[in-house]
């Protein structure tokens, strides 16, 4: 008996450390989260009072043009992100795991990782004025390519998202790196005493062995592409004429330019349950199989 009581007393205890975490996360999380499902169902521009309006938000949301427009430049950056950030990551840490410049490699590929978005965004901006590459290319190439390339509809959305990749390579790289490093080497070695090698290797037994590492590094491309927004910020506030405009950053401009909040909200939650949906097939497969 007096064991028993023992052990819930030290099961409370244990349960009093992690109170405060799950404290914060459900006040200042939880309660957002549901603050903002219950502001969808409401026209409000921050100031007056609320007006019911249902799932009017979420209709008009689907009518719009420009939320169609910043739906088809997320699938864009999704799709972009997802192959080029786990494909060009994987392969260059297969090159260099074993290279005696591993270190300097590291360093390189991870310093614009280091840098923050914004100042990544400014960097691109620089480069590609009218004084940058555009001016070069105009004198090079063809005089038809001295203008700002980010004000091209279309082309500034790939441009922007070669900058996401260049500042998310070299994480995703490094978590590839120690999935190679931590590997079990035993069904290597045994299917290379069986004559597998080269791209049969790689693709039956290697990559297998790496899916762990690549489910994380999947979701952690598709949860950052999902909700980009401080280069497409600094680099065209989403223009011109809101054409290169994410999910992200019309949810900011419903919400804090154009004074909208229920519309803004309702991009929140439509944006939240989207992520939800994919991370959780995608874990749910990957546990399934474990």
């Amino acid at each position: 008996m007096n064991m028993t009581k023992k052990r819930k007393k030290n099961y409370l205890t244990d349960y009093l450390y992690i109170l405060p975490a799950a404290a914060f996360v459900g006040i200042f999380f939880v309660s957002s989260i549901l603050y903002t499902f219950y502001l969808s169902f409401f026209e409000w521009d921050g100031f007056s009072e609320k007006i019911f309006v249902g799932l009017n938000n979420y209709k008009n949301l689907f009518c719009d043009a420009n939320f169609l427009i910043s739906v088809r430049n997320t699938i864009i950056w999704v799709v972009c992100s997802l192959v080029t950030q786990v494909v060009l990551p994987l392969l260059f840490a297969i090159l260099i795991t074993r290279s005696s410049f591993l270190k300097f490699y590291k360093n390189i590929f991870y310093f614009p990782t280091a840098l923050s978005a914004t100042v990544g965004g400014m960097i691109m901006t620089t480069l590609l004025s009218t004084y940058g590459l555009p001016y070069l290319a105009g004198k090079w190439i063809s005089p038809s390519l001295m203008r700002d390339w980010l004000s091209i509809p279309n082309v500034n959305t790939f441009i922007m998202i070669m900058t996401g990749i260049w500042q998310g390579i070299g994480l995703n790289m490094l978590l590839f790196i120690s999935g190679l490093r931590n590997m079990d080497y035993t069904p290597v070695e045994a299917s290379m005493i069986d004559g597998a090698g080269g791209l049969t290797l790689y693709t039956k037994v290697i990559l297998p062995l790496l899916r762990p590492t690549i489910i994380v590094v999947l979701l952690m491309s598709l949860v950052n592409s999902f909700k980009v927004f401080d280069s497409i910020w600094v680099m065209t506030k989403g223009g011109p004429y809101r054409t290169s405009e994410t999910l992200a950053l019309t949810m900011y401009q419903e919400s804090f330019i154009y004074n909208r909040l229920g519309s803004g909200a309702a991009i929140a939650i439509i944006l939240t349950i989207v992520i939800l949906i994919i991370s959780y097939f995608n874990i749910k497969g990957t546990f399934k199989e474990d």
